[in-house]
């Protein structure tokens, strides 16, 4: 009985983490509600991207990709701030959790970059704000406790320092009006500062404890609208341009 579980349970949540899960689903769904007509490109693209939550080619690009990637994506070494595609060549774009490991002076051009191959939407989503890089700090203190040695993924974060919602927000504006668009722009916070605190602790850990309510927590998956309350871990800026 408990291999059928197990089975099932792999085939409805295949390579899924729970903390990653809840940053993608949104703009799956967005994705979903509003389907591509043409290519989706993937910046800052890793083995657990997009494709794991939402089953369609794309193009990845990051400066550094592992020979571990999804068969979905078809990978391009390159920075953000200078992607070799030509201008509106993808339909739709997406970077998660990425812009703040790009250092503080070069996160313009990355974000115009973005905005420059995409013909209809951009969706930018990363940890923001001063409670999040506090949040940062204090797991980064844990993970030292429990590992020995510190989060390189945390080193940037707190090394770069997180963006603030509204800079982000103006930088894209200014950019699209700029380069002559028109664009709608929006921002959804996402999950709670502390349910991030409360997944980062469990995966951090060793314990069979932890890791079982870290396997079970995916189920968080399905009330994830009333995880984005409060003061959020991160946002998802949605950029819209107008045709």
């Amino acid at each position: 009985m408990l291999h059928l579980i197990k089975a099932w349970w792999n085939r409805r949540y295949p390579d899924w983490v729970p903390e990653i899960a809840l940053r993608y689903l949104p703009v799956v769904e967005a994705i979903r509600a509003q389907p591509a007509r043409g290519a989706i490109l993937e910046v800052g693209v890793n083995r657990s991207g997009l494709t794991t939550y939402l089953p369609v080619p794309v193009i990845g690009v990051d400066c550094v990709i592992g020979t571990v990637r999804s068969p979905l994506v078809t990978p391009v070494v390159a920075r953000g701030q200078a992607l070799p595609f030509q201008t509106m060549a993808f339909d739709c774009t997406v970077c998660m959790d990425t812009l703040e490991h790009i250092e503080a002076f070069d996160r313009n051009q990355f974000l115009a970059e973005l905005m420059r191959v995409t013909r209809r939407r951009v969706y930018v989503g990363c940890p923001m704000g001063r409670e999040a890089e506090d949040t940062d700090r204090q797991l980064q203190h844990e993970y030292r406790v429990h590992k020995g040695e510190s989060f390189p993924f945390l080193d940037e974060h707190l090394a770069n320092g997180l963006p603030r919602l509204e800079g982000v927000l103006a930088v894209m504006q200014a950019i699209a009006q700029h380069s002559g668009r028109r664009a709608r722009l929006h921002a959804q916070p996402n999950v709670n500062v502390r349910v991030h605190r409360l997944l980062l602790r469990l995966w951090m850990r060793t314990d069979l404890v932890s890791y079982v309510f870290h396997r079970a927590a995916i189920l968080l998956v399905h009330v994830r609208q009333w995880l984005n309350v409060g003061s959020c871990y991160r946002q998802i800026v949605v950029v819209e341009f107008e045709s």
